[in-house]
């Protein structure tokens, strides 16, 4: 009886020893990256922070990256402004003084505007181009108003005038 007896102790203590460590196995993949059974608390805890993590890592690379290009952009064409000249004779307008009864020509594609006194166009050809309305022979210009010269023009004082043109 005696071995019957160590017989059923062994068994049990066997038993228990084999659950015991399939127990542990199976608890010890519990809740981690390789558990095939992915939990609430591993997704919005763990995965989230990673993921949220490489995210913001991305972001901030990409972020260099585009404020490295800007500024060389930016850089390249102030550079390319500094470069580029502009020549007075073909851009810029001159000031004309006149006297009553004096005249200035104005050649086609020509410009004019009168800053003040007055003045009227000797023949049509003119264009006012602020009120976007031609300009008849003997027509007065309005102060503060651009024209543009269809062809060769004349424009002569009624009085003291200043006028800015670009022929």
């Amino acid at each position: 009886m005696n071995q019957k007896k160590l017989f059923v102790k062994l068994l049990a203590v066997t038993l228990a020893a084999v659950v015991v460590l399939g127990l542990t196995g199976a608890v010890s993949g519990v809740n981690t990256a390789s558990d095939p059974l992915v939990t609430l608390s591993y997704l919005t805890g763990t995965y989230k922070s990673n993921l949220l993590s490489e995210v913001n890592t991305a972001i901030a690379a990409k972020q260099r990256q585009l404020s490295q290009e800007f500024s060389q952009q930016a850089d390249e064409l102030k550079a390319a402004i500094a470069k580029t000249t502009v020549t007075p004779a073909e851009n810029d307008f001159r000031t004309v003084t006149l006297s009553a009864g004096q005249t200035v020509q104005v050649s086609a594609g020509g410009e004019a505007l009168l800053l003040s006194g007055a003045a009227s166009a000797r023949e049509a050809g003119l264009t006012d181009v602020t009120a976007g309305s031609g300009v008849i022979a003997g027509g007065a210009l309005a102060v503060n108003h651009l024209y543009v010269s269809a062809g060769d023009c004349t424009i002569q004082a009624s009085g003291s005038a200043k006028l800015l043109v670009k022929s």
